[in-house]
């Protein structure tokens, strides 16, 4: 979600669009940098197209208002470990149980055997650390707030 070409990285700006209580929706401008953004799964455009942020709303914003949303509690940080840690670690535990155990097939080379055990823990770790990542955007909880009306 960083604006890489502005000086306050980790903040973008949107228009909220609808209010439910201390909480926003946040219509988000689109970013060069959304296609790579871990906080994807949060922020997804929906069939028109337009990113929606939910955002803890504390300065009371109205709707129409031109907000700064921020992510909250190193968010962005925590998730990115989720989606490249998790399947990095899997990626390697294929390959040293593969060595461990000592995994030999007649004609195969013992290296290829330990890329495709790390090929095979990256796969399984992958799905995990997806799900996790999806149980983390149904939780409901605010990961962005508006820290500035503008």
């Amino acid at each position: 979600m960083p604006d890489l070409t502005s000086k306050n990285l980790g903040q973008e700006t949107g228009v909220i669009t609808r209010l439910m209580g201390d909480k926003a929706l946040v219509q988000m401008e689109m970013q060069p940098t959304c296609e790579s953004c871990a906080a994807r799964v949060l922020c997804v455009p929906d069939r028109s197209g337009k990113r929606i942020l939910k955002a803890a709303n504390p300065f009371g914003a109205k709707i129409g208002s031109r907000v700064v949303v921020n992510e909250s509690d190193n968010f962005l940080l925590k998730l990115s470990s989720i989606q490249y840690g998790i399947p990095l670690i899997g990626f390697l535990l294929g390959i040293i149980i593969c060595y461990v155990i000592d995994l030999s097939i007649a004609e195969i080379a013992p290296e290829f055997i330990m890329f495709a055990g790390g090929i095979t823990g990256l796969g399984l770790s992958a799905l995990i650390a997806r799900n996790l990542a999806q149980k983390l955007a149904q939780q409901g909880r605010e990961f962005f707030i508006i820290s500035k009306i503008l």
